[in-house]
């Protein structure tokens, strides 16, 4: 969402529990990746794959392994922020834990 203020991100990525990672990057909200995510664990680009969904905002949501490189703490505290984005849209889960 191009839209997006700089307030929607960081309540998204403090949604998806990406933003104490994100905070620590060299730049922090400000750091560029390029588009593999060079740098990041595959749970921290899980996590900032939930928190761009956020920020969307779709009336629609798929969530196919959104959690599965993520460990079972996080995943836990993940969900739990995720039952606000499920509010009010469709939703789609497909997990094999």
């Amino acid at each position: 969402n191009l839209d997006a203020s700089d307030e929607d991100c960081i309540q998204a990525a403090k949604l998806a529990h990406a933003d104490a990672f994100i905070s620590n990057l060299p730049d922090g909200y400000n750091t560029q990746l390029n588009n593999g995510g060079e740098g990041l664990s595959q749970g921290q680009k899980q996590l900032i794959s939930i928190a761009r969904a956020a920020v969307e905002n779709p009336p629609v949501l798929i969530l196919d392994e959104a959690t599965s490189s993520i460990d079972t703490h996080t995943e836990e505290l993940v969900q739990h922020g995720m039952d606000s984005l499920m509010e009010g849209r469709t939703v789609f889960v497909i997990a094999h834990r």
